[in-house]
């Protein structure tokens, strides 16, 4: 274990060497995937506990103590959407886990050089992940690896990268998580490569009497400098019935976009109704000028 946190430890401070202030590739790993973390601001990386951990920590995977089937379709931003499908599974042995999300960009009309129509341009992203994650005593550590593809009008990229996390449980109500995403050696179009979106995220969670769940996030994109601090919480009102909310503070105000809604940009809102010991969620983001989104999650454990 200290093997292996000593070579996490060198990766971060190699990337954030070598990354300072560098344009990434592959931006839409950073998309969020599940209703439930984005109802709560993205505030997950201590919370983490479903197939969807594959995206925020994939120690998570340790907590499934049961077959979990997970799926998301996201109306996201200018008219795209953002699908997921993952699967999960507990063993002796720890918990494995794959899942494939998608962005799909449609066909938009291509232009040549004096403006003429060239006909329609595809784009789409895939990440395939395949993740595992063990029970070390009160340490939950988890491992994931992404097979990532970029494809526009005819060129594709491809590329790989490795996401690792931890969470450690202080007491029932109380818990620490920590991740790095997306170590890997970068996408390149034609002739030239960018570096992945190399993430180092902290979170902490505590859980309050009577169904009060509020978690903090602080993440640090290591090549492009740009920092977060995600607030969430989610309270129980019913057994079938819980509300979350959740505000993104973005320390560079990446994510001012203005427009009317500028006001609201880093809020977050969603629901989640709970039946049979599965789970339904949805989860509403301003953007602004660009306009909103829309996710809905199913998580069907068996």
């Amino acid at each position: 274990m200290d093997t292996l946190l000593t070579a996490v430890a060198l990766a971060v401070l190699t990337a954030s060497t070598a990354f300072s202030q560098i344009k990434t590739g592959a931006d839409f790993l950073n998309i969020p995937v599940g209703a439930r973390p984005v109802g709560m601001g993205n505030a997950y990386t201590a919370l983490a506990n479903d197939v969807t951990s594959l995206h925020w920590n994939p120690a998570g995977l340790a907590l499934m103590n049961h077959r979990e089937l997970g799926a998301m379709h996201s109306q996201w931003l200018l008219n795209t959407q953002y699908n997921f499908l993952g699967f999960g599974a507990p063993s002796s042995m720890g918990s494995i886990a794959g899942s494939v999300a998608v962005l799909s960009q449609g066909n938009e009309e291509g232009r040549g050089a004096n403006r003429e129509k060239t006909g329609t341009i595809k784009a789409q992203d895939q990440v395939f992940s395949l993740g595992f994650a063990k029970n070390l005593g009160e340490l939950k550590g988890g491992i994931n690896t992404k097979l990532i593809s970029s494809q526009i009008a005819g060129f594709r990229a491809q590329s790989y990268a490795l996401d690792m996390g931890m969470l450690y449980p202080v007491s029932s109500s109380l818990g620490f998580g920590a991740a790095l995403q997306n170590l890997g050696p970068g996408m390149r179009f034609i002739s030239q490569r960018d570096p992945l979106p190399l993430t180092l995220a902290a979170g902490v969670s505590y859980r309050f009497l009577h169904g009060l769940a509020v978690a903090l996030d602080v993440k640090e994109n290591l090549v492009s400098k740009k920092n977060q601090i995600n607030l969430g919480t989610e309270y129980s009102v019913l057994p079938i019935l819980t509300l979350r909310g959740g505000y993104l503070a973005s320390l560079a105000g990446q994510r001012q976009v203005g427009g009317l809604g500028k006001n609201l940009n880093g809020l977050s809102a969603g629901l989640g109704f709970n039946f049979l010991g599965n789970r339904m969620d949805y989860a509403f983001t301003p953007f602004g000028l660009l306009g909103d989104t829309h996710r809905i999650s199913l998580n069907v454990r068996f």
